[in-house]
C-alpha cells in the first residue's frame, strides 16, 4: 500500500507580540489609545482645577479687598456716562487720599441732600477749601454739567479704576437668594469634583 502524503512545511507560526497589533505593516501598540485617553483626561482635569481655582482666588481678592475697604463695586444702571461705561457694566472703585483728587477722574459720590444715592461722574472742577473739596461732576453723555456742587469732605475718596463689562446683570442676578444659594452650590460641588478627580486620578504607569 502506498505510503500517505503527509504535509510539512518550515513556516513558524505568526506570533505578534503582546500589547502590539499589525496594521497595513506598522506594529502599532495596542496600549497607545488608551495612553492618550489617560493623558488627554489628565490634562482637562489639570485646566479645570485651574480655571475654578482661578475662579474662586478672584472671588476671594474681591471680597477681601470689600471687608479691608480697598475695593468697591457700582452698578451702572443709566447711560449718562456712555460711552465709557455703558448701563450694565460695573466700576470698579479704588479709593485714593482726596488731596490727590484731580480733573478727568471719574468719581463715586452722594449728590448733596441725597446720602443713599451714589452718582458716579466724571469731576469736570476740582475745589479745595478749609473744610475739605468742592467738586462739579458731568456725565460724558450729557450735554450739561450736573446742577450741584459736592462736598468731599472725607480723607479719602472713591474713583473709577477699570470696569467690568456688563457684570452689572450678573451681580444683579447674585442678589436673589435663591441664586445666591445656587452659586454656592455649584462651587461647592465644583471643588468636590476636582478633589474626588486627583484622588481617582489613574495612575501614570501602562
Amino acid at each position: 500500500m502506498p505510503p500517505r502524503a503527509t504535509a510539512h512545511t518550515d513556516t513558524q507560526p505568526l506570533s505578534i507580540p503582546a500589547g502590539r497589533t499589525r496594521e497595513w505593516g506598522r506594529d502599532i501598540p495596542v496600549a497607545e489609545p488608551r495612553r492618550r485617553t489617560r493623558r488627554r483626561g489628565r490634562a482637562l482635569g489639570v485646566l479645570s482645577s485651574i480655571m475654578l481655582g482661578g475662579v474662586v482666588l478672584l472671588i476671594l481678592a474681591a471680597v477681601a479687598g470689600m471687608m479691608l475697604g480697598l475695593l468697591r463695586f457700582a452698578v451702572i444702571d443709566t447711560g449718562s456716562m456712555r460711552p465709557t461705561l455703558n448701563p450694565g457694566d460695573v466700576a470698579v472703585l479704588i479709593s485714593e487720599p482726596t488731596a490727590d483728587l484731580r480733573t478727568g477722574q471719574i468719581v463715586a459720590f452722594h449728590p448733596p441732600g441725597e446720602p443713599h444715592l451714589t452718582v458716579t461722574h466724571r469731576a469736570v472742577s476740582v475745589k479745595r477749601t478749609r473744610n475739605g473739596v468742592i467738586i462739579q461732576t458731568k456725565g460724558d453723555a450729557n450735554n450739561a454739567r450736573d446742577p450741584w456742587h459736592a462736598h468731599i469732605v472725607g480723607d479719602t475718596v472713591w474713583h473709577e479704576d477699570f470696569k467690568l463689562p456688563r457684570f452689572g446683570y450678573l451681580v444683579a442676578w447674585s442678589q436673589q437668594r435663591l441664586a445666591r444659594f445656587g452659586l454656592f452650590a455649584i462651587i461647592m460641588i465644583l471643588l468636590v469634583c476636582m478633589q474626588l478627580g486627583w484622588i481617582w486620578r489613574p495612575s501614570s504607569r501602562g
